[in-house]
C-alpha cells in the first residue's frame, strides 16, 4: 500500500508537467495558425515551464543521490 503511494508521488507530477507541456504546445500551435500573438506566447510558456518541470522532476532523484 505504501509503495503505491510512493508511486503516485512520484510519477504523478511528471504525467502532469508532460501535459501542461503538450497543451501548451497545442496551444501556441493554433494560436500561431490563427494569428493570435496571446495565445501563442501563452503557449510557448506552458510548453517551456511544463517541459522544464518535467525534466527537472525527472532528474531530481539523480541529482540527490550524487549530492549524498
Amino acid at each position: 500500500m505504501i509503495r503505491n503511494i510512493f508511486a503516485v508521488v512520484r510519477f504523478a507530477p511528471l504525467a502532469i508537467f508532460l501535459f501542461v507541456a503538450l497543451a501548451g504546445a497545442v496551444a501556441a500551435l493554433i494560436g500561431g495558425l490563427s494569428g493570435w500573438v496571446e495565445v501563442t506566447e501563452f503557449g510557448k510558456l506552458a510548453a517551456g515551464g511544463g517541459a522544464l518541470g518535467f525534466f527537472a522532476w525527472l532528474l531530481l532523484p539523480g541529482l540527490i543521490r550524487a549530492a549524498i
